[in-house]
């Protein structure tokens, strides 16, 4: 049970902090105080890191800045997750994954994206030209894509971040693959199912990341 003294000295410790100058009170640590008046360092909160889904989110590019014709640079893998063996296993998907694009027609020089504002984009390849439906979320950074195959609707999600100019696409791999499987022959290829196994093994957060300049 506190003394009175001490109640007296938390008071004055506390009086300080409230209506001393601001100079003096960022000179003084109010935890350090109490402890050891206390006997006990009060330790402070570590602050909490922001997620890779976080960053995304307070990076979110305004829809006005992502309208219009983009020009395909390159594309890469990309993990937002923290499974720590998974370096090895997303430098092989990469690999496989600019092949595959490759192979799709998607390739610089040749590929283009436009962005219109009534939700349309184009996507333009070396083989075709492609209508997606789009809906984008500027609050969020999400984007989710929906385009038609032979009478069946196909979606995917991902986000899209704007930096230094560029425009990132990132797609969630997971949506990739299904839509490649179902509108390809790869659905029984062997390392289409290796690197459909992986990315489900890993539990999520495994992006293809296309990247787009002016």
């Amino acid at each position: 049970m506190l003394s009175i003294k001490r109640l007296a000295i938390v008071a004055v410790v506390v009086g300080l902090f409230t209506f001393a100058p601001q100079r003096a009170v960022a000179q003084i640590d109010l935890g350090r105080a109490l402890g050891q008046l206390f006997g006990a360092v009060v330790q402070q909160q570590p602050q909490a890191e922001k997620s890779p889904y976080d960053l995304l989110k307070e990076g979110a590019p305004q829809r006005s800045k992502v309208l219009g014709t983009w020009q395909y640079k390159s594309a890469k893998i990309e993990y937002l997750g923290d499974n720590p063996l998974a370096t090895v296993a997303i430098q092989q998907l990469e690999t496989l994954g600019v092949a595959e694009l490759q192979k799709l027609g998607i390739i610089e020089g040749c590929c283009s994206l436009t962005l219109r504002r009534n939700g349309l984009a184009v996507v333009a390849t070396r083989d075709q030209i492609k209508d997606v439906y789009y809906a984008y979320d500027e609050t969020s950074a999400k984007v989710t894509g929906t385009f038609d195959y032979l009478g069946t609707e196909y979606s995917a999600r991902g986000y899209l971040k704007l930096p230094n100019g560029r425009l990132v696409v990132m797609i969630d791999a997971s949506d990739v693959l299904n839509t490649l499987a179902a509108t390809s022959d790869l659905a029984t290829d062997d390392t289409f199912l290796m690197v459909k196994g992986v990315v489900e093994g890993l539990g999520g957060g495994v992006f293809l990341s296309v990247l787009f300049e002016r």
